[in-house]
């Protein structure tokens, strides 16, 4: 009864849109992470990186798409097939404004933060300076992401200004209307209802944009269980600097995060301190770019120092910890037009007072083209962490894209996790099946349906069904 209820809680809270019809030609993506920046203006895939468009395939280690310059860039192990012509390489920049890719030497894709996403997935269709819509995804709402079958973001024009994304956590069913707006911002007003998260309330929304470099946005929420203050902020200070915060306050929660981060053609670095209530963490994570080691790969190093505050600990009331790591991408392996790919991560954090913690992850991913229309794709992925506390996650994915025509395209996927101490209404599903079908008639118009559905025997299934339809004309 408790699935059935919440099946149809999704259905009656699954987003209705309207949106333009897009043009035919895209870019079918894979892998086995995609990540959408918007404030940074920037999609980076990371993991066996399959990039599909008509009889052109690419595929690499790592590759970025700049939404401002309308530009492709594949690093690492990067063959690019066009028909029966295929050319081996370490980079590949791809203009399609001018239609012309060139291999380089040098080829740069920026590091970012997850905990920064817009929006993360494995499966994405980019129609090139239209939009990227991304299916069995997870997209931020608030300062959580939350799982979405499917999510089409628009590409703006790259002089645009960002008014950035609702720091209020979305609701079961919502109802938003505008107030007022202007040239550097906007307002709108909603009524909601959420059974586990506050019941009915209504709120206010601003968001505020003077230039193309950053945001502020504040949302005020009153509901059955008091009001909730919600801010998200972000700067870019310069191609390559950034600064971000995020806050919330409501009955008996008071949290926020800032980050000052820096990406650029010498790594990665971020100094960010997060609070919630009484407990705090601040964080100096640098990580170096990747470098090939052969034909075995590309390896990266990178080391968080750390700094914890938890004054409801008699024993270590905060500490001080030092995580060194290490990240390594296998080269790609071609079984004829198949691919297959893997990464390790690790890392050991040791504490000022004496403890120790290791940590391992091991991926793998596959990408199996049938045919220029439909293409299979796999993965697994095992984490370990110990001591003190021994845990183990195991998640296995297989996926197909089918586009049958321009009228019809279809991405469907399962996943399948084991993990320590996931029993009955505790821990991710077991199984979890999600699907997304686009039709469109000739003139345009059409309709997307996707949903994802948890089943299984262990784990929890409250609140992950998920219902989404899009119309378009």
């Amino acid at each position: 009864m408790r699935r059935v209820l919440a099946l149809l809680g999704c259905f009656l809270s699954c987003p209705l849109a309207v949106a333009a019809a897009q043009p035919s030609v895209s870019v079918v993506l894979t892998a086995q992470q995609i990540a959408l920046y918007s404030d940074r203006g920037v999609l980076v895939a990371s993991g066996g990186v399959t990039l599909r468009t008509g009889t052109t395939r690419i595929n690499a280690t790592r590759a970025a798409y700049d939404l401002r310059a309308n530009t492709l860039t594949a690093a690492g192990d990067v063959t690019v097939t066009q028909g029966d012509s295929v050319s081996p390489g370490t980079g590949y920049v791809y203009d399609f404004g001018a239609k012309k890719g060139t291999f380089v030497s040098n080829a740069s894709v920026p590091q970012y933060s997850v905990n920064d996403a817009m929006v993360v997935a494995q499966q994405a269709e980019l129609h090139p300076a239209q939009s990227i819509t991304f299916t069995n995804a997870q997209a931020r709402t608030g300062t959580q992401l939350t799982p979405v079958a499917s999510y089409t973001y628009t590409i703006p024009s790259p002089k645009a200004k960002d008014f950035g994304y609702s720091p209020v956590p979305s609701a079961a069913l919502e109802w938003p209307f505008l107030v007022g707006s202007g040239t550097d911002a906007y307002e709108f007003a909603r009524v909601r209802y959420d059974r586990y998260n506050g019941g009915p309330g209504t709120g206010l929304e601003e968001h505020f944009a003077r230039t193309d470099r950053g945001y502020v946005a504040l949302g005020e929420t009153v509901d059955v269980n008091g009001g909730r203050l919600d801010l998200a902020a972000y700067q870019r200070i310069n191609d390559t600097l950034s600064q971000s915060l995020t806050g919330s306050t409501l009955f008996g929660v008071r949290s926020f995060r800032y980050a000052l981060t820096s990406s650029g053609p010498n790594g990665y670095v971020s100094l960010s301190s997060s609070q919630y209530n009484w407990q705090r963490s601040d964080d100096l994570l640098v990580q170096g770019n990747e470098h090939s080691i052969g034909r075995f790969g590309s390896l990266r190093l990178q080391a968080d120092l750390g700094h914890d505050v938890h004054p409801g600990d008699w024993n270590v009331a905060q500490d001080l910890r030092l995580t060194p790591g290490v990240h390594f991408d296998t080269a790609t392996a071609h079984v004829r037009q198949a691919t297959f790919s893997g990464s390790l991560d690790l890392g050991e954090s040791f504490y000022d007072y004496g403890r120790d913690t290791l940590a391992s992850t091991a991926s793998f991913w596959a990408n199996l083209p049938m045919s220029p229309r439909v293409q299979w794709n796999a993965g697994a992925s095992f984490s370990h962490n110990a001591p003190p506390y021994p845990s183990t996650y195991r998640t296995y994915t297989g996926g197909v894209t089918w586009k049958a025509s321009d009228a019809f395209n279809l991405v469907s996927s399962l996943q399948y996790t084991h993990d320590f101490g996931q029993f009955f209404g505790y821990g991710r599903p077991e199984f979890s099946a999600a699907f997304d079908v686009r039709v469109r008639r000739k003139n345009g118009t059409g309709i997307e349906v996707g949903a994802i559905v948890p089943f299984g025997g262990v784990g929890s299934l409250s609140k992950q069904a998920v219902l989404n339809l899009r119309f378009f004309k």
